[in-house]
């Protein structure tokens, strides 16, 4: 009896050491990384978000001085109006001309040139109208706007800045995901094939667990032979760069 109750407390002894999670170190990272530079020239007005800030989805982090978007969009619509009552015009002479050709009093040739002239006002306002949509493209573009809620991480932008063609192109201000971190850990060989891309694991922050899953496994090791493993979890904090966690599988 004493030696069936040996068995049955070793038995049960390696059954709990056997589905006992394994813990290994990791480190915070940020994720969702966002990158905002100015597609069109001009000086910054404002700058409105600092390092460290919370955003959220269409907040503007900065903008450039409007006045000049503005004034520019308003010739264009003066230009563009100027015309209406030139080609209203020009439609009656047309109208009246048609007329004309159809009692054989006009030639077809002087109808042409009346018909030319029309035409020419007509693709004159579209063209006006194209130029009025890219003003108004340019304005809505003077303003950079947050695409998802996000951390600011990084602004290289200050008020009275000049944006040219020379720097429109950097990257003034960078955010990271507000939803989601992830923890990387670099494994050995026989590590790396206790995953898989998708599994459920823990990632312990604080004494705190939250439900990750891996997003990505290297196929080739690093130059000291380790493979990367990018795990991703709900973490609504500011992310630590390399704060040191753990990984419970």
């Amino acid at each position: 009896m004493k030696k069936c109750s040996l068995l049955i407390i070793i038995f049960l002894s390696g059954f709990h050491t056997i589905s006992q999670a394994v813990e290994m170190e990791a480190r915070l990272s940020w994720v969702g990384h966002q990158k905002y530079g100015f597609s069109v020239n001009g000086v910054v007005d404002k700058v409105l978000v600092k390092v460290g800030e919370k955003v959220k989805k269409g907040d503007a982090l900065a903008k450039l001085e409007s006045n000049p978007f503005n004034y520019k969009i308003k010739q264009c619509q003066a230009q563009f109006d100027k015309l209406n009552p030139q080609i209203f015009d020009a439609k009656l002479e047309l109208d009246q001309a048609e007329e004309l050709f159809e009692r054989t009093v006009l030639s077809e040739v002087e109808l042409q040139k009346i018909d030319g002239k029309y035409k020419v006002l007509i693709e004159s306002q579209k063209e006006v109208k194209a130029e009025c949509l890219l003003r108004s493209w340019k304005l809505k573009r003077s303003a950079l706007k947050a695409r998802d809620s996000a951390y600011v991480v990084n602004s290289n932008v200050i008020e009275a800045m000049v944006i040219s063609a020379e720097n429109k192109t950097e990257t003034f201000i960078e955010l990271v995901s507000a939803k989601q971190a992830s923890a990387v850990a670099f494994l050995t060989y026989q590590q790396k094939l206790k995953f898989n891309i998708g599994q459920e694991l823990k990632v312990v922050v604080d004494q705190q667990e939250f439900s990750a899953k891996v997003e990505s496994i290297d196929i080739q090791p690093d130059k000291e032979n380790k493979y990367k493993l990018v795990s991703v979890f709900y973490y609504t904090k500011m992310v630590e760069p390399d704060k040191v966690v753990k990984l419970k599988y």
